[in-house]
Order: C-alpha cells, then structure tokens, then sequence
C-alpha cells in the first residue's frame, strides 16, 4: 500500500478528515472494545460527509506480542462503495493503521511543531515507529532521529533500517532520556500503562505526540507534562474523554483542565510559524475511525489507478 500513495498526500488526506471532525461531519460512531486475555479488539466503522466510501475496520491490540515474535497489531479493513454498498477493497489493516496514526503525528507536528525544528526522538521501534518518522520528516526538516526501545536489538535494528530508508542520521539511544534531552520532537508509539519519560526532559520549544495510550487506565505521556504545555491539541473532544488515558489522569490531578484541550481540527495552518519558540506542545491522539476513511479511500484510489 505504501506504493500507491505519498506520505505528504495521506497527511493531507488525515488533515482534512481533521477538519472534518471538528466541523461536525463525521458520521463515525465511538469504536466499541472488547477485552481479550492479553489485549483488546477493536470495532471501528467509518462514514464521513460526502466521501465516496466508508469503511469498517477490526483490529486487535496485543501487548504481549512482542515476546512471541509477532506484531502487536492486527487488522483487516473493508473499504464500502458508499453509494451502492457493495465491496470494494479488503486492506491489511495494521498497515494501514500505522500509516493513518503516522500522518496523524505528522499533521500534529505540521501544526504545531516550530518551523526550525531539526531533531526527533522516537520512543518505541516497532511498526508504527517506523511511520512515525516518514510522517514527521514529510513535515519538517529533520536532521537526526534517535531512537529508544528497551529491546537494544530491536532499536539497532530499527535506526538501521530507518536509516537506510531515509538517508538521514538514525541512531539507537541508550536511553529514553539522552533521546528526549535532545529532541526538537518527540513520538512516542508503544503500548505502556506508565509514562515513559520523565517530564522535566523536555525541554522549551519541543512538540511531543503520543499515540500509544488508547484506552483508560493507560498512561504513555507524562501527567505532569501537560500543566507546562499549550497548546494541547487532541482529536476530538469526545474520544479524548473517553479514551485517552494519559489525558484524563493529567486532568483528575489537576495538570489540565478539559476547557484548554483543543482539537486538532480547529489549529490554523499559519499558527506554527508565528508559535512561542519556548512553548511546549502536545499533540495526543487515540485514533479516529475517520482516519481510516481517509487513508483508506486514498488506498483504494491509487491501487485503482495502478491497476
């Protein structure tokens, strides 16, 4: 799939359907969970207005998948011809997930990040990390990547093949800190319940996206990040209150109130390039059924135009 769309096409698609949630046309209902023995399936039909299909989208979350060997994702999306209903295209779900939750941090870090900012930290070296730098170097210009996993193997290997992909310096941290200190934006994508940095690294002037903490009682960002940060920026304000655990724990202790969390959708294009170079900015997403409307009506169309 990554061969028949840009990165910088399905930011601008994830983009739109952005504006979309914050305008009221997005037609998607909350997704619905079902807790298995080490993990979670996931639900997830998408509609948005006047989009040429929706889609349906099952995928499970299984933390404990790494010991095994195997992805912690699984999906399988149905893309629907939405005037007639019929079935158009069955994709590989967790690829297009990654690809969808990438563009996400890339629009988030298109909006909010400082226009001069030149380095990345990635906490996390699975599949989704590796979509997490396409999208971010499709928004700026990114010179150096660390990145930090427990695994030492798996994060040589990811800063290798990142950085045979992309031509730029990807080095593997020793540790989540020495990543962060030196960051002009952080991403991190994994699966953890407690915070995996310390919010004092952070320093004036980055953007942090969190993409990890999907559900309740889960807590990838700091709390104590958020009462030092503005904006911070969510996908929609339901979904955040129902789903996003970092930021509800950081509003029950009292680091943030739910009135100065404000959607993605809503950020002006233009407010990056005048932003104070000191703030510190969060982008939080949970993920969207919407965004896979959007990044599966581009796969669709470019596998249809190649064929």
């Amino acid at each position: 799939m990554r061969r028949t769309v840009s990165t910088a096409d399905l930011l601008d698609a994830v983009e739109a359907a952005y504006r979309d949630v914050s305008a009221g046309r997005d037609r998607s209902p909350m997704r619905s969970h079902l807790g298995l023995a080490d993990g979670t399936l996931l639900l997830m039909p998408g509609l948005r207005e006047g989009a040429a299909g929706a889609s349906v989208k099952l995928v499970t979350v299984m933390p404990g998948n790494a010991a095994r060997g195997l992805p912690t994702i699984h999906a399988v999306v149905v893309w629907f011809d939405a005037q007639t209903g019929r079935p158009i295209a069955i994709l590989d779900g967790a690829e297009l997930t990654a690809m969808r939750t990438g563009a996400a941090s890339g629009v988030g870090t298109r909006l909010l990040a400082r226009t001069d900012a030149e380095t990345l930290a990635v906490i996390g070296a699975g599949a989704q990390a590796e979509w997490q730098v396409r999208a971010v170097l499709a928004a700026r210009t990114i010179r150096r990547v660390s990145v930090y996993a427990r695994d030492s193997e798996r994060r040589a290997a990811f800063a290798s093949r990142m950085a045979d992909e992309t031509g730029i310096t990807v080095e593997p941290s020793a540790d989540a800190e020495t990543a962060i200190r030196d960051a002009d934006i952080v991403c991190c994508a994994t699966t953890s319940s407690e915070p995996v940095f310390d919010a004092a690294w952070v320093r004036p002037g980055t953007h942090v996206n969190g993409i990890g903490a999907y559900r309740l009682g889960m807590v990838e960002l700091p709390p104590e990040l958020f009462a030092r940060a503005g904006p911070v920026a969510i996908d929609s304000h339901a979904a955040s209150m129902a789903e996003a655990g970092d930021v509800v724990a950081a509003i029950t202790l009292g680091f943030v109130a739910e009135d100065d969390l404000v959607e993605l959708g809503t950020i002006d294009r233009a407010w990056a390039a005048r932003r104070d170079p000191d703030a510190i900015t969060i982008f939080k997403s949970v993920g969207l059924a919407i965004q896979d409307v959007a990044a599966a009506g581009l796969v669709t169309a470019g596998m249809t135009a190649q064929a």
